[in-house]
C-alpha cells in the first residue's frame, strides 16, 4: 500500500475521525511554497482509505489512523515538490524504469527464481494497487531522496563511528540471538537417481561394496571419489561439500532426514554406509563437527565466512545510525520548507 512521499516518517497513532461535514472537492488544506495548492477533502480521505488499509493488513487497528496526520503528510510531499522543482531537482522516466528493474530482480534474488514482466506486474498490483500507482510511489521516492542528498549532504555525508562500549553493549543485549547449531564439514561420494531402477539398483550395489572396501582398509575414500562419484563440483575436492547446519530447512527439505541423520551420527574421520537421498546414494565423511554453543564477539559468524560477530554488530550499528541520520535530515529539511511555505489548513476535525 502506497505511503506517500515521506514513508511513514510520522506515526499515525491517534483516534480515528470520520472525514464528514466538508464537501467531497473542498479544500482540506493549501499548500504555497512556489505556487497555491489545494488538497482537497476527497484527496485526504482517499489517502486515509489507504493508511487504514496498509494498517489493517499488517494486524493494526485503522482506527487508529488520524485524519489530521495524514492531511500533514500529504502537506509535506506537496512541500517537497514544490521545493524539489524550485532547486532543480528531476526525477526522469529512466531513473523510474531502473529502479522499477532493481525491484524485480530484488524480488527474483529472494525468491530465488526468475518472474516474467507479467508475473512481476501481478505481485505489484496485489500489493500496491496498480503498476502505474508502484511506479508514481517510486518517482515520489526517488525525489525526496535527490532533494535530500542535495540538500542534506554536509550532515549525511558525516563520518559515523561506533564505540567499542556501543557493541559490547549491543552485544549483551542479544547474546542469545548470536548461536552457532550443530554443524558438519562432509565429503561424499555420490551417484544420483536416473530413471531406470534396474540402474538405480545397480549403482547402490556398486557403493554398497565400495563401502565395504573403505571401512576394511583396501580402498582409500579419496581414491573411491575419483573412481565412482558423479558429482563434478566436488570430485576435484576429494569429495568436499563444505558445512552443513542442523537448522538448513532448504537443505534438508531437498536432501531428506536419512542424509541428515547420518551426517550428524557418524563420527569425525568415518565414513558412513550407504546414504539414499532424496536425489541419490551417497557414501559420507565427515571431516568435521562444532556442537551447538553461544558464539561469541570474535567468533565467526558460520564456518563459512570470515565475519566475525564484532564485525557484524559493527555493521548493524552503522547502518542504523546512517538511517538515524537519513530521518533527521528529512524531518528537518520539512522543517525549513514548513518555514518558507504558506500552510492553511481548512480541515477540522
Amino acid at each position: 500500500m502506497r505511503k506517500g512521499l515521506l514513508l511513514g516518517l510520522v506515526i499515525i497513532c491517534a483516534v480515528n475521525l470520520a472525514l464528514t461535514g466538508a464537501a467531497i472537492g473542498a479544500p482540506a488544506a493549501t499548500v504555497k511554497l512556489t505556487k497555491t495548492v489545494p488538497i482537497t477533502v476527497a484527496d485526504l480521505e482517499s489517502e486515509v482509505r489507504q493508511y487504514q488499509e496498509s494498517t489493517r493488513l499488517s494486524g493494526g487497528d485503522p482506527t487508529t489512523v488520524d485524519p489530521l496526520q495524514v492531511l500533514n503528510l500529504l502537506i509535506n510531499n506537496e512541500l517537497f515538490r514544490q521545493g524539489a522543482a524550485r532547486d532543480g531537482i528531476k526525477i526522469t522516466d529512466q531513473m523510474i524504469d531502473s529502479a522499477y528493474a532493481n525491484q524485480k530482480a530484488s524480488l527474483e534474488a529472494s525468491y530465488g527464481q526468475r518472474f516474467t514482466d507479467e508475473q512481476f506486474a501481478q505481485v505489484i498490483t496485489s500489493n500496491f494497487g496498480s503498476v502505474a500507482d508502484y511506479r508514481t510511489m517510486i518517482g515520489e521516492q526517488l525525489l525526496v531522496d535527490a532533494y535530500v542528498r542535495q540538500k542534506k549532504s554536509a550532515d549525511l555525508n558525516k563520518k559515523i563511528e561506533v564505540a567499542d562500549s556501543e557493541v559490547t553493549s549491543f552485544y549483551r543485549k542479544n547474546r542469545t540471538q548470536f548461536i552457532s547449531p550443530e554443524t558438519v564439514k562432509l565429503s561424499h561420494i555420490y551417484i544420483p537417481f536416473v530413471d531406470s531402477d534396474t540402474t538405480n539398483r545397480a549403482n547402490k550395489a556398486t557403493l554398497e561394496d565400495v563401502a565395504r572396501r573403505i571401512k576394511s582398509g583396501s580402498l582409500s575414500f579419496e581414491k573411491a571419489v575419483v573412481e565412482y562419484s558423479q558429482d563434478a563440483q566436488s570430485k576435484s575436492k576429494a569429495g568436499d561439500i563444505g558445512w552443513l547446519t542442523m537448522d538448513n530447512k532448504d537443505a534438508q527439505a531437498g536432501l531428506g532426514d536419512a542424509f541428515f541423520d547420518a551426517a550428524f551420527s557418524t563420527d569425525v574421520g568415518s565414513t558412513s554406509d550407504v546414504v539414499t537421498s532424496l536425489t541419490g546414494y551417497h557414501i559420507l565423511k565427515v571431516l568435521a563437527y562444532n556442537e551447538t554453543k553461544i558464539l561469541g564477539l570474535d567468533d565467526v559468524i558460520s564456518p563459512n565466512t570470515t565475519m566475525t560477530i564484532r564485525q557484524y554488530i559493527v555493521e548493524e550499528l552503522t547502518q542504523a545510525k546512517a538511517q538515524e541520520l537519513y530521518v533527521k535530515a528529512i524531518n528537518d529539511l520539512v522543517a525549513e520548507l514548513r518555514k518558507s511555505a504558506t500552510v492553511n489548513i481548512l480541515y477540522k476535525k
